[in-house]
């Protein structure tokens, strides 16, 4: 059995090993946070870390950050889900920080204060495993993160106020915070429907120009592929994302019929037994 920060032969090297407050090892400060002993500040990794072995940090010069949200607008009960991604636009093999606070989200209300960060917990603030790891990325190489938020918030969690909020985001030893916007409406767009999981096996009608917004969740130990269309000149998609979260925006472009699918697979497949898992939707679009 391995505990979450302890590595196998075939795992990543955790980067963060130096000493922290007090001289408790990084190692130890996870065992005391797990156990309530401390509660270290939401998002902030206390201690340094170091790159794996022969593999040169990536320089802000090396990479593109880009953040973005499945919507552009979202009304009540749908999830917002973000996806943060850095892409090596080197030409040489580098490494970046990857963990619990890299990369590190914040959502910001209209006042400019925080309603949500990835360290949050049953909608309230909580505390990051204190651990990185180097990712290492080939020249052209992308790694993305995809979290998700229900718009709530709070001691008594509730959906946070409507207007506009901001999200950003950034990868430890990366200089630049990135910020995407988005809308939190009163009442969702006639001309859209989202689906998750639990409707697979549904057939929907949309006319053109309306919007089919996909979110698929499941267990950690488990990959979404990203959801695709049977035929793209009927039902479009225009943004999309795999993961333990996975996302996907398709537009009706023109009338037909299509069939929409998506498989999670468990992570440790072919070997092991747990079945992978499919989702599939059939769209017919209307003018």
């Amino acid at each position: 059995m391995l505990w979450k920060g302890f590595t196998s032969p075939k795992r990543p090297s955790p980067l963060a090993r130096t000493r922290g407050a007090g001289g408790v090892t990084l190692m130890a400060a996870i065992f005391l946070w797990a156990a309530g002993i401390v509660s270290p500040a939401p998002g902030i990794a206390q201690s340094a870390f170091a790159t794996g072995v022969g593999v040169p940090t990536c320089s802000t010069q090396d990479v593109r950050e880009v953040v973005s949200t499945s919507q552009q607008s979202y009304g009540p009960g749908i999830m917002v889900v973000m996806i943060s991604s850095i892409r090596n636009t080197s030409g040489k093999i580098c490494s970046v920080a990857v963990g619990p606070t890299s990369p590190s989200l914040a959502v910001t209300n209209p006042e400019g204060v925080v309603a949500w960060n990835n360290c949050y917990a049953n909608d309230q603030p909580g505390a990051c495993a204190l651990y990185l790891v180097a990712r290492t990325l080939k020249p052209g190489a992308t790694y993305a993160k995809t979290f998700a938020w229900d718009q709530r918030s709070g001691p008594q969690p509730a959906r946070v106020p409507t207007g506009t909020y901001h999200l950003t985001a950034q990868f430890s030893g990366i200089a630049g915070r990135h910020v995407a916007r988005f809308d939190l409406t009163a009442t969702a767009s006639p001309r859209s429907i989202t689906v998750t999981q639990a409707d697979s096996g549904r057939r929907y009608t949309l006319h053109k120009g309306a919007r089919l917004f996909i979110q698929l969740t499941g267990p950690t130990n488990f990959t979404w592929s990203e959801p695709v269309s049977s035929k793209e000149t009927v039902l479009e998609r225009s943004q999309g994302s795999s993961g333990d979260i996975a996302t996907a925006t398709f537009v009706a472009k023109s009338a037909g019929q299509v069939r929409v699918t998506a498989i999670d697979n468990p992570n440790c497949y072919p070997q092991c037994l747990p079945p992978s898992l499919l989702f599939a939707l059939t769209v017919s679009v209307v003018r």
